[in-house]
């Protein structure tokens, strides 16, 4: 069907208010808003239909036509029929549309219906997905759809989705169930599809055809005339234009008075104008077809509304926006620098995208001293649209990256982020620059979990999930990029401090073991090749100390021995130039000869005479791109090392599918949730009995507990268990309840059990919930295992010291859920609870299945939003739950 004035404008309607629109990607990159659909948009919709093919037609309707399509659609789209229809929206015509019609139980069907000049963009697959949890918040488990078997396209689109379908044939159709459980195959497909339109995105940022810079000022300080001369010193290759309204031509480029006066629609359009006019100039953008924005001005958020509203018009105009509050963008390789940043920007492998531009500026400088260049840059600013995830996206779809950085203050999706990164980190180094994060970050929770789980510890947490590799500072990041570009990587075995300076060593042997390096001392076969070579009063312990007069030669041929040792994995030299012997040019020449042969033992060279923080030293005769990485103190070179050997930990680790653990009930546990929420709709704590029901589900091992409403009650559950018992009352608003003093133990009659409670009931008036009665168990270790579910970075996990020491020893160590056991294993690692003997023989099996447990109930029930095992009693042969605290709220859609 053509489509006329008329029917385009019906299909114009603004996107309606039922839900809030998710913009999503296609296939394209094209941004496309996806919104539930009602009443208003029956004309949109029937008009959408129309607009199919008489194939599509005959393919959409031929299992099931309305006899009139027009009232079929006003019926769905009542509120009261009990469907629900989504549609996307591009530059506010609406391309495509899926319907769910609850049949009972936890099933229902699903069609779709895509405007057919957008049928290869994925339009029906963005809107099965959010479909999906929206049918999953409906309580909706399975779809159902009739496909014709010929409709090879519907198929294709139910098939790649990802989640778990069966298949059976009547006839000429296919009745296709489609089962809303994901699993590591769906989240594969789910972060494939966004990875390439994330990409695909950035087409128009990073290689464009054509840039518009709008606010170019005559003024040599105007930022819009740096970008300008940027441009024309890159030698950007395609149509550059200015707007300004007060010249005919700036910087040789001529100047339109305004947006929609320029000669062509451009893909890039670069905003540097006063913050007042950003608005206008945006929705100029829109209507003239610019298909990306770059915002250098900032100062957005100082003006109520400006934020939002200048989002809402890059949605309705289907652009993409990277700042406000921008440095600017640059691919050297395609002669695009659109910074103000002053500096020619050299060309090379490493991916850089930040929050601040005044990192991206020292960043860049550091490298280009290190004879290092860009692939990409983005300076995302404040990241009202493309963020890192989405740069990051761009960098694993290019060939010419092979190191990329990131600095981000904040992060909305970072559960997206660790999946995006993952998959980028398993073909090249990942490296964050860590954001300050003052104690203030720390939230206001009631658990200790919760508390503990501050920005940083998610962040830590979340970046240890997707392989970046987080370095704390500029200088560690310098030495780090170098040593990665110019060395290989660590293999298994102990750092080796290689040194002339006696005090060098011990200062680069702390700091080592601060970076979680310790050094490990030579094998005795070792030590005897090392002897041979250094004068009678060196050390050949590690470190090893050649002395300060040993010729430049025998430190060599030192290092060379040290380099062809398999038990080695790096080696730092430290060295100094002494009135006798400088040993400097034996450090490269060793390392070039290595390198020559084949050799993959990294080396990273500690000059502590040298001016600047970090150069490059070249390797003569060894392979192209291998270099020497030198910096002049130790605590930057044990860093770069310990992202590096800490990256191949993370290459090397098991990749193995996360399966939920054994006995799992996830059906109980929601019911459970539900019952609380019908209940209290915003959300509590859970009672005793509800706890012990959710930890039945999840399989976690509880201490025998008796609920006890009265003092009667408590009496006869301490005569069923067996004194001696231990109390714990529950008053209504008190979550640490030995603080409160509603904790006794050991209780040694039955009577005394009564006489507790009902003093702390009286005590409590109407606030009084009732008292949990337990046994007395034996002594054990006491952990804190828990979990929180955080807005940005999903379900986090905790383990840490328990009882009263969980916030006064220890550190806690997060992980995001769900958990593999070796994820388990290496958080009792890296608590250092269990590096000593006693730790050691406690029930490791158990506390990793107890870890397990709890990261599935807070993945697989997302309405757990806090839940705490404090303590977990271990001992070498058991570990048991002793109190267990739950916490629920309603899932926001």
């Amino acid at each position: 069907m053509t489509v006329t004035a008329e029917t385009a404008a019906a299909r114009e309607r603004p996107v309606p208010g039922i839900v809030r629109p998710a913009r999503v990607l296609l296939r394209d990159g094209s941004p496309a808003l996806v919104a539930q659909l009602g009443p208003e948009d029956t004309t949109a919709l029937l008009t959408l239909h129309e607009s199919l093919t008489d194939r599509d037609r005959y393919l959409r309707f031929a299992t099931l036509h309305p006899t009139d399509l027009e009232a079929y659609l006003e019926r769905t789209l009542a509120p009261t029929s009990g469907a629900r229809t989504l549609g996307a929206r591009v530059r506010s015509c609406l391309i495509g549309a899926v319907q769910l019609i609850p049949t009972g139980g936890d099933a229902a069907e699903v069609a779709a219906v895509v405007d057919p000049r957008w049928r290869h963009e994925g339009v029906a697959t963005v809107l099965l997905e959010e479909l999906a949890g929206l049918a999953r918040r409906m309580g909706v488990q399975r779809l159902l759809a009739q496909v014709l078997a010929e409709n090879g396209p519907m198929m294709r689109v139910l098939t790649d989705l990802g989640l778990p379908l069966s298949i059976s044939r009547e006839g000429a159709e296919l009745q296709v169930e489609v089962v809303l459980h994901s699993d590591d195959r769906y989240e594969t497909a789910s972060e494939d599809r966004h990875r390439h339109a994330a990409a695909a995105s950035l087409d128009a940022v990073l290689h464009p055809r054509t840039v518009a810079v709008v606010g170019a000022g005559r003024s040599e300080t105007s930022i819009g005339r740096a970008v300008l001369r940027s441009l024309r010193a890159a030698g950007f290759p395609g149509a550059v234009y200015a707007v300004n309204p007060g010249a005919t031509e700036i910087e040789g480029v001529a100047s339109s008075p305004s947006v929609g006066a320029l000669p062509e629609p451009v893909d890039l359009a670069v905003v540097c104008v006063p913050v007042a006019a950003v608005e206008r100039v945006v929705e100029q953008c829109g209507e003239r077809g610019v298909r990306a924005l770059l915002i250098l001005t900032g100062g957005l958020a100082a003006v109520p509304g400006l934020g939002e509203r200048v989002r809402e018009l890059i949605d309705r105009h289907a652009m993409r926006m990277v700042g406000p509050n921008s440095v600017g963008v640059a691919t050297p390789a395609a002669q695009l620098d659109a910074t103000f940043a002053g500096a020619a920007l050299r060309a090379g492998d490493l991916g850089l995208v930040a929050q601040s531009g005044g990192v991206v500026i020292a960043a860049v400088a550091a490298w280009q001293r290190l004879g290092l260049g860009l692939s990409a840059m983005v300076a995302v600013g404040d990241a009202h649209d493309i963020g890192a995830r989405d740069v990051l996206a761009w960098f694993d779809e290019d060939p010419g990256t092979a190191l990329v950085v990131l600095y981000a203050e904040s992060e909305p999706d970072l559960r997206g982020l660790v999946r995006t990164a993952a998959h980028l980190a398993g073909r090249v180094p990942v490296l964050a620059l860590e954001p300050g994060i003052s104690p203030a970050g720390a939230r206001a929770a009631a658990s200790h979990t919760a508390r503990a789980a501050t920005p940083r510890a998610i962040r830590e947490a979340a970046y240890a999930a997707a392989g970046i590799q987080t370095v704390p500072d500029l200088t560690t990041l310098a030495a780090t990029v170098g040593l990665l570009r110019g060395q290989p990587l660590p293999r298994a075995g102990t750092v080796v401090v290689l040194t002339n300076v006696g005090g060098g060593g011990v200062l680069a042997a702390d700091a080592c073991a601060a970076a979680g390096l310790p050094l490990q001392p030579l094998s005795a076969v070792l030590q005897g090749g090392l002897r041979a070579l250094l004068p009678p009063l060196a050390s050949t312990g590690n470190p090893v100390d050649t002395g300060a007069a040993v010729p430049a030669e025998v430190f060599a041929a030192t290092l060379a021995r040290l380099l062809d040792e398999p038990t080695v994995s790096a080696v730092m030299t430290v060295t100094a130039p002494t009135g006798v012997s400088d040993p400097g040019p034996g450090v490269a020449a060793a390392a070039a000869a290595h390198a020559a042969r084949g050799g993959a033992t990294p080396v990273i060279d500690v000059r502590l005479t040298q001016a600047p923080a970090v150069e490059r030293r070249e390797l003569p005769g060894a392979p192209e791109g291998r270099f020497l990485t030198a910096v002049s103190e130790p605590v930057p070179a044990a860093r770069a090392l310990a992202a590096a050997t800490r990256r191949t930990a993370w290459l090397n680790r098991p990749t193995t599918a996360t399966t939920p653990p054994p006995g799992v009930d996830v059906l109980a546990a929601r019911t459970v949730v539900t019952g609380v929420l019908a209940r209290v709709p915003l959300g509590d704590w859970l009672l005793p009995e509800e706890v012990r029901s959710v930890c039945a589900a999840a399989g976690i091992p509880m201490v025998a507990t008796s609920w006890a409403p009265s003092a009667a009650e408590a009496a006869a559950a301490a005569t069923w268990l067996g004194t001696p018992v231990a109390v714990k009352g529950h008053v209504r608003g008190v979550v640490h309840k030995a603080d409160a003093g509603l904790l006794r133990l050991p209780v040694n009659s039955a009577a005394e059990v009564a006489h507790v409670v009902g003093e702390w009931a009286d005590r409590a008036g109407p606030d009084w919930l009732g008292a949990v009665v337990q046994p007395m168990i034996a002594l054990g270790d006491e952990l804190l295992v828990g979990a929180v579910r955080d807005a940005a970075a999903g379900a986090v996990v905790a383990l840490g010291p328990g009882g009263r020491a969980a916030d006064a020893l220890g550190h806690r160590v997060h992980r995001l859920a769900p958990l593999r056991a070796a994820d388990a294993e290496a958080m009792l690692a890296d608590s250092g609870l269990f590096n000593t003997p006693h730790g050691g023989s406690l029930d490791h099996r158990g506390i990793v299945d107890c870890l397990q447990r709890m990261a599935w109930l807070a993945d697989a029930v997302p309405e757990v939003v806090e839940a705490e095992i404090n303590p977990l009693v271990a001992t070498p042969g058991s570990c048991r739950a002793l109190d267990v605290r739950v916490r629920v709220a309603a899932v926001e859609s």
